[in-house]
C-alpha cells in the first residue's frame, strides 16, 4: 500500500521546478491523509511530527511560483486513469459535474461573493458569503461498488462579477472539456437540472479533438416546465411561405399522463439497489439547441423524472444508469469537506480593501504589486483545494485496492459495515494508524526518504520533573 502511494506521488515530480517545492508537496499530501483534526497546517505539523520552526516554510509553499495548479490537475487526471478503474460506458469516461458553495467570512479574502443557495435543505441559509466551486469528478469502481473521485475544481464567478464573459453553466462545461482533453478520451458529462440549458449543449459542441471530432456528450435532467416539439407534418402539396420547422408542441411532464403511449419495463441498478424501472424514449426537437435531443421519461415507483441526452445513439437504459451516478458527487463533497478539510483554508491578503458585509470583493487594479499579492493569495486557495483533492483521491484508490488491509488495520469500531469498500474517513483513520508505525522506515521509499530529516527529535517530547 505504501509502495502504491509512493509510486503515485512520484508521478508529480516533473510538475515542480524546484526540489524543495516538490518535497513540501509530498509532506502536505501526507499531512492531509494522516491528520485527524482540521486546524490547517498546524494539525499537519503535529500529525507528521514536523519541526515547528518549519511551519512558515510550509505556509509559503502555497504561494510558490515553482508549480502551476492547472498542471497538477492535468497530471492528476492521468494518474487516476492509470492507477484506478474508472467507470466507462460504451468507450466513454463517465464524468459528473456540480457546484458547491463554501461559506467564508474573511474580509480580505479574494473572490468572496454573496452566494444564493437553491437547496431544499432547511438547515442551509438562503444566502451566504463565500466561494462557489465548480467540480468535475469521475466514478471509481470495482465492478460492484462505485464512488466519486474528484478530478478538478475551480472557483467560478458569474459573468456580471468578473471580466469573464462565460456564465456559470458555460464555465462548468468548459471545465469538463478540459478534463476530457487531459484524459485524452471521449466522455459523457452528467449534470443536474440547473444545467438544462441550450448554453450547456452549445458549450459541449465546442469540445473537440485535433481532428475536429466531438469529445463530450451531455446527460442531464429537464426542468419541470420544459417543452419539446415533434417532427413537422409535411403537406401533400407545396404551400407558400417557409416550411414548418417544428411540429406539435409536447409538454414533457404531460407524457406521464398520456394513455396513448406505452412505457417499457426493465430492471436497473439505481443507487446500489435493483429496481423496476418503466421508461419511454423519444427524439424530439428542443428549441434552445435548434436540433433533436433524446428524451427519456422514467418511472420508478411513484417517482417520475425526464432525462435528456445530446447523444441520440445512447440507449435509454444507459441514460438512466448514468444519471443515477450523479448523486455520488454529493457524497464526494461530504468527504472533501467534512473528512478531509479540503475547504478549510484561511488565506487572505492586506492588498485587498476590507470588504463590507453582504458585498462582493473589490479588487484594486491600479497597483501591480497589490494585484500580484491578490493573485498569489488566490493561487494559495486553489492549491490547498487541489492538494486536498489529490489526497482524497489517493485514499479512495488505496481503499479500493487494499480494502482487506484497511479493515485489518482499522483501530476503530463501526457497528454496521454497509460496504466492503472502506469509506474515505475509514481509510484515512486506518492509514494514519499504519503511518505512525512506518515513520522509522520512511527513508526506504524514494518519495518519503527526506521526511525523517524534517521531523522533531525525541528530545522534543521529553520533559523534566
Amino acid at each position: 500500500m505504501i509502495q502504491l502511494i509512493n509510486d503515485i506521488i512520484l508521478q508529480f515530480r516533473k510538475e515542480f521546478k524546484r526540489e524543495k517545492s516538490w518535497r513540501w508537496f509530498v509532506v502536505i499530501i501526507l499531512g492531509f491523509m494522516v491528520r485527524q483534526e482540521q486546524r490547517g497546517l498546524t494539525s499537519m505539523v503535529s500529525s507528521m511530527r514536523i519541526e515547528p520552526k518549519l511551519y512558515h516554510t510550509m505556509l509559503h509553499f502555497f504561494r510558490s511560483r515553482a508549480y502551476k495548479v492547472v498542471e497538477l490537475y492535468e497530471k492528476w487526471v492521468k494518474v487516476v486513469i492509470k492507477y484506478a478503474k474508472i467507470l466507462e460506458i460504451r468507450g466513454r469516461l463517465v464524468l459528473i459535474g456540480d457546484h458547491i458553495k463554501i461559506a467564508k467570512e474573511g474580509r480580505r479574502m479574494p473572490s468572496v461573493d454573496v452566494q444564493y443557495q437553491s437547496s431544499e435543505n432547511i438547515g442551509k441559509s438562503e444566502y451566504i458569503e463565500g466561494h462557489n466551486y465548480g467540480q468535475i469528478s469521475a466514478v471509481i469502481t470495482n465492478g460492484v461498488e462505485s464512488r466519486a473521485i474528484a478530478l478538478r475544481a475551480e472557483i467560478q464567478e458569474g459573468a456580471a462579477k468578473t471580466e469573464n464573459e462565460d456564465s456559470l453553466i458555460t464555465q462548468m462545461v468548459k471545465l469538463g472539456g478540459e478534463v476530457t482533453k487531459s484524459a485524452g478520451r471521449r466522455a459523457v458529462l452528467v449534470l443536474d437540472a440547473y444545467f438544462c440549458s441550450g448554453t450547456t449543449f452549445e458549450a459541449a459542441d465546442g469540445v473537440v479533438d485535433e481532428k475536429g471530432e466531438r469529445m463530450l456528450e451531455i446527460v442531464t435532467r429537464t426542468k419541470s416546465n420544459s417543452v419539446a416539439y415533434r417532427d413537422p407534418i409535411q403537406p401533400d402539396k407545396p404551400k407558400a411561405g417557409r416550411p414548418a420547422k417544428y411540429g406539435e408542441k409536447v409538454n414533457l411532464k404531460s407524457m406521464f399522463d398520456d394513455k396513448t403511449v406505452t412505457f417499457e419495463s426493465t430492471k436497473l441498478i439505481i443507487y446500489g439497489k435493483v429496481k423496476e424501472v418503466q421508461y419511454l424514449c423519444r427524439d424530439l426537437f428542443w428549441k434552445p439547441t435548434e436540433r433533436k435531443i433524446r428524451f427519456v421519461w422514467v418511472k420508478i415507483g411513484t417517482s417520475t423524472i425526464v432525462l435528456m441526452s445530446s447523444d441520440r445513439k445512447l440507449p435509454a437504459c444507459d441514460i438512466i444508469s448514468l444519471y443515477a451516478y450523479r448523486f455520488k458527487i454529493e457524497a464526494g463533497f461530504d468527504d472533501q469537506k467534512n473528512d478531509m478539510g479540503g475547504f478549510a483554508y484561511h488565506f487572505w491578503t492586506d492588498a485587498l480593501p476590507k470588504r463590507k458585509r453582504n458585498n462582493d470583493t473589490q479588487i484594486p487594479t491600479d497597483d501591480p504589486k497589490k494585484l500580484q499579492k491578490i493573485i498569489d493569495t488566490k493561487q494559495a486557495i486553489l492549491a490547498w483545494v487541489c492538494l486536498s483533492i489529490i489526497a482524497t483521491g489517493i485514499l479512495s484508490i488505496i481503499g479500493f485496492s487494499y480494502n482487506r488491509l484497511i479493515w485489518h488495520h482499522f483501530p476503530g469500531f463501526i457497528r454496521t459495515r454497509t460496504s466492503r469498500i472502506p469509506s474515505v474517513a475509514t481509510t484515512k483513520f486506518a492509514f494514519s494508524h499504519i503511518f505512525s508505525h512506518l515513520l522509522p522506515s520512511l527513508d526506504s521509499f524514494v518519495a518519503f526518504a527526506f521526511i525523517p530529516n524534517l521531523q522533531r527529535t525525541l528530545d522534543f517530547f521529553q520533559f523534566t520533573a
